[in-house]
């Protein structure tokens, strides 16, 4: 009788340790902001984060995803990894610096009431651990804040943290700026902007279209290390070209990016643009069969869209002007996102047949 007793105590007083460990991580025995430890906005574990959700007050939101070590933006376009970079160091190194005065909290929060931004943060975690051991191990939501506008000096931001009454300054350690940028919640600003990221050794085969002057086209293809052959528009071998200028124009393709994703047009611009405006494709194919289509298209001028909407595409005699510091593009046939590139950091690229071949 006496053992069982016994168990029964044991028992419950181990109900009870789980309970209080269970209550504190969900935060209802955390006590008021005063009690809030210097890292209470951090996730020191951002290896282990699976997801991040931003939203503003006006309803835009971007889901930041990783799959397999790659983050992507709203499941479906790789992010830039160094804007994930940025968000995962502030995620770790966020830090309270103090608790808002009592005497300016409800002006503090009726700002953030209209001016915050939403970040949840997922994450592989368990729901507690007890002597060193987890359990219930799952993707779980361990922290949500709202991050507000920057602090008066411009060094660190106002941010609510869920579950907590108070209002915070929160900041990094060091850094001299406040971290607004760092949480965007526009979805284009977290793409990657990489086009090309190959370099010359893993180039196998790169064929370049002019739709202009057909007869411009090429293509190339590896022959050995750092060797390649090249062929005209019907695929006849160039028995003698400048070798310089090849590979010159091949070795730029370690590091092509574009400028700014295009999100302000309709559906029946971007259309008109694709179906009319073609000058260039490239397509270039790594030692890994790994195929990369950019599919070049003109940017009219303002002029150029006025004489368009005037004559028509019909009158063929209307000599159109084009902008000539940038052109749209289109990367790997996803056509719903058009996007801008300039000119000059092209220019290798943008070079005929004809400029490869030894002058006589």
């Amino acid at each position: 009788m006496k053992k069982n007793r016994i168990y029964l105590i044991t028992v419950a007083v181990l109900a009870v340790i789980c309970l209080i460990i269970i209550l504190f991580k969900t935060g209802v025995l955390h006590g008021s902001g005063q009690n809030i430890k210097s890292d209470f906005f951090a996730v020191k574990d951002t290896a282990n984060i699976t997801k991040v959700f931003i939203a503003d007050m006006n309803g835009e939101t971007v889901l930041l995803t990783r799959k397999d070590n790659v983050w992507f933006v709203q499941d479906s376009i790789v992010a830039q990894p160094s804007k994930i970079k940025e968000l995962l160091s502030t995620i770790h190194n966020i830090t309270l610096q103090q608790v808002v005065a009592k005497s300016a909290q409800s002006n503090i929060n009726k700002m953030m009431s209209v001016n915050a931004v939403k970040v949840e943060i997922y994450q592989k975690a368990p729901k507690f651990k007890l002597f060193g051991i987890c359990f219930f191990t799952k993707e779980r939501l361990v922290k949500t804040y709202y991050m507000g506008p920057a602090t008066m000096d411009n060094m660190a931001n106002f941010a609510i943290l869920e579950g907590f009454d108070e209002p915070c300054i929160v900041h990094i350690p060091g850094f001299r700026g406040f971290l607004t940028p760092t949480f965007s919640f526009k979805p284009t600003e977290w793409y990657n902007c990489d086009l090309f990221d190959t370099k010359i050794t893993r180039i196998k085969t790169l064929t370049v279209r002019d739709y202009d002057h057909p007869e411009e086209s090429f293509t190339v293809e590896k022959s050995g290390p750092r060797f390649f052959t090249l062929y005209n528009y019907q695929h006849q071998l160039i028995a003698e070209y400048d070798t310089v200028k090849l590979l010159d124009m091949l070795s730029e393709f370690r590091d092509k990016n574009y400028e700014t994703f295009v999100d302000y047009m309709s559906d029946a611009e971007r259309d008109s643009i694709i179906q009319y405006n073609q000058f260039r494709t490239i397509i270039l194919i790594d030692v890994n069969d790994k195929e990369t289509r950019l599919d070049m298209y003109r940017k009219l001028t303002a002029d150029a869209m006025y004489l368009d909407a005037i004559v028509g595409r019909e009158n063929q005699e209307v000599n159109v002007p084009y902008n000539r510091d940038k052109f749209y593009a289109v990367l790997n046939g996803q056509t719903k996102n058009l996007l801008q590139c300039q000119y000059f950091h092209f220019d290798r690229q943008m070079q005929p047949l004809s400029y490869f071949l030894k002058q006589r």
